[in-house]
């Protein structure tokens, strides 16, 4: 082979390396690009998975709620009827003090299909149902009331997650100082959710909390919900468990994205997980 020839040769073999080396590197990238999409995908399957839960856990205390309100609602009806019923002996019992005093006081007796029944027993029959009414409606108004009480309580007490998640730091002495509330793992950007109705009494910028959502609900109750990426809410805005407030950042001080949640009771920061 003479000189020239294997020159050609060499530089074709040159050619060929440097060709399958940038090849190899495509490949590497491309399968780098690849295993970071199934990584992304993995991440928004769980994500859903997350939500799917959240709904799930949502939906079971909605039917919880509706059943209270269903029996509360029966309560009333039986109430109302017990009502009527209640008049009814009222109105039977004023005309049988107004039949004739002598006629009681001679003790005759008078048919009533096919039965002697004393005036004295009537009026006696009659006071004592009055009475098992009255009883039966004060019982059933105690347990409606304290059905009406359940049913608020399920609405306006804070419980279940704002947002899926693990925590990642507890209620409690850390690191020399104490933590109001708890702190869960989520992406930037994922939903936060009320955990009870109220009224939003704060959204905005709150020092190191960063941008924040602060909910007053019922019987001394407030949510906080801290570090968030944007709010969705503002203050005076009546909101609904499940209704969305906001989605979680890294505003204020932190040191990765999740979200800081607090429950109070009286402005006074109680453990929040036993309200999970």
């Amino acid at each position: 082979m003479d000189k020239d020839r294997w020159e050609y040769v060499k530089l074709c073999i040159a050619s060929l390396i440097a060709v399958i080396a940038i090849l190899s590197g495509n490949l590497y990238k491309s399968r780098v690009h690849i295993a970071r999409l199934e990584n992304n995908l993995s991440l928004a399957h769980s994500r859903i998975q997350d939500l799917k839960k959240l709904e799930d856990i949502n939906n079971k205390q909605k039917l919880e709620i509706a059943r209270l309100n269903s029996e509360a609602e029966k309560l009333k009806s039986k109430v109302e009827d017990l009502e009527r019923l209640s008049k009814q002996v009222q109105t039977l019992t004023e005309k049988a003090l107004k039949i004739d005093i002598s006629y009681k006081r001679s003790q005759r007796r008078y048919p009533s299909r096919g039965t002697d029944i004393s005036l004295e027993e009537v009026y006696k029959k009659l006071s004592n149902l009055d009475n098992s009414i009255e009883t039966q409606k004060e019982s059933l108004n105690q347990i409606r009331s304290q059905l009406e009480v359940l049913y608020e309580w399920k609405y306006f007490v804070p419980s279940g997650y704002p947002v899926f998640g693990n925590i990642s730091s507890g209620f409690g002495f850390r690191r020399g100082e104490f933590h109001t509330g708890i702190d869960i793992r989520a992406r930037v950007g994922t939903p936060v959710r009320a955990t009870a109705n109220g009224i939003v009494s704060y959204a905005g910028w709150k020092g190191g909390y960063g941008l924040t959502v602060i909910i007053r609900h019922n019987f001394g109750f407030s949510t906080l919900y801290a570090h968030l990426s944007r709010l969705s809410v503002s203050v005076g805005k009546r909101i609904e468990r499940g209704d969305i407030i906001g989605y979680t950042g890294t505003t204020g001080y932190t040191t990765g994205p999740h979200l800081h949640y607090e429950v109070r009771v009286n402005d006074r920061p109680v453990n929040p997980k036993e309200y999970l």
